[in-house]
């Protein structure tokens, strides 16, 4: 099993790469969120800024941070009390500390590029790579599933597909894991995954596995929130 701190670097190596392309892109952003010490989550990004093609946007002059529980799938909300400050032209780190409202709950948290106002604002992708604005945790470490769902076989990975109703992401799979899930893929057999993604890659948000279990899907409480939602923002 490959180590959280390997996928995370990878995604980040992706977002650096991108950004360095030049003509692709003038900056990138990246994020994750894990449970380190059992009871705190920390939810991560940074911004890369390309020197050779600065990213401008002036109205650009901060972050906020959203959350929701994947529990009861409800709205996106702000956790931070003031925005973030962002400063124009350089390459910037940041934490937020969060103490989660419930353990064994797996959080999403996104980070969202905002106004003056605090008015979300959406970049066009030549001034910004951002597709890796989410990141999923639950105290203590991989306590609560990530996402839940049936599996198809990609050839080169594996994709989850979210339960229906369901507020899971579809992630993809690769490698070894990928080797060991692969009896379920195609056979309609749900499935908890547990373990960490990272997304930014152009195949979309990859898991690092830690554990999962047979599991079927529950009854549809909520609308369904899937990956190529998530792609839409940023065309």
């Amino acid at each position: 099993m490959l180590g959280t701190r390997a996928i995370l670097s990878a995604a980040a190596s992706l977002a650096i790469i991108a950004a360095l392309s030049g003509a692709s892109h003038a900056g990138g952003l990246n994020a994750y969120a894990t449970c380190a010490d059992g009871s705190h989550i920390s939810f991560n990004w940074s911004w890369y800024e390309d020197p050779g093609s600065p990213t401008g946007h002036p109205e650009w002059v901060g972050y906020d941070v959203l959350r929701r529980s994947l529990t009861d799938c409800g709205p996106f909300v702000r956790v931070n009390a003031t925005p973030f400050p962002r400063t124009p032209g350089v390459s910037q780190d940041f934490t937020y500390t969060d103490v989660p409202p419930a353990t064994g709950t797996t959080y999403n948290y996104e980070v969202i590029l905002v106004d003056a106002s605090r008015q979300q604002l959406f970049l066009d992708p030549v001034a910004c790579d951002c597709t890796s604005h989410w990141g999923w945790a639950s105290c203590p470490e991989f306590s609560a599933a990530i996402t839940q769902g049936t599996l198809t076989d990609f050839g080169w990975a594996l994709y989850v597909n979210p339960c229906a109703g369901s507020c899971g992401f579809g992630f993809y799979i690769s490698g070894l894991q990928a080797e060991a899930l692969r009896p379920y893929a195609g056979t309609g057999v749900a499935l908890r995954f547990y373990g960490q993604a990272g997304c930014g890659s152009i195949e979309g948000c990859g898991l690092n596995l830690d554990h999962y279990e047979v599991a079927p899907c529950g009854p549809v409480t909520v609308n369904r929130s899937t990956w190529g939602r998530v792609k839409a923002i940023y065309r």
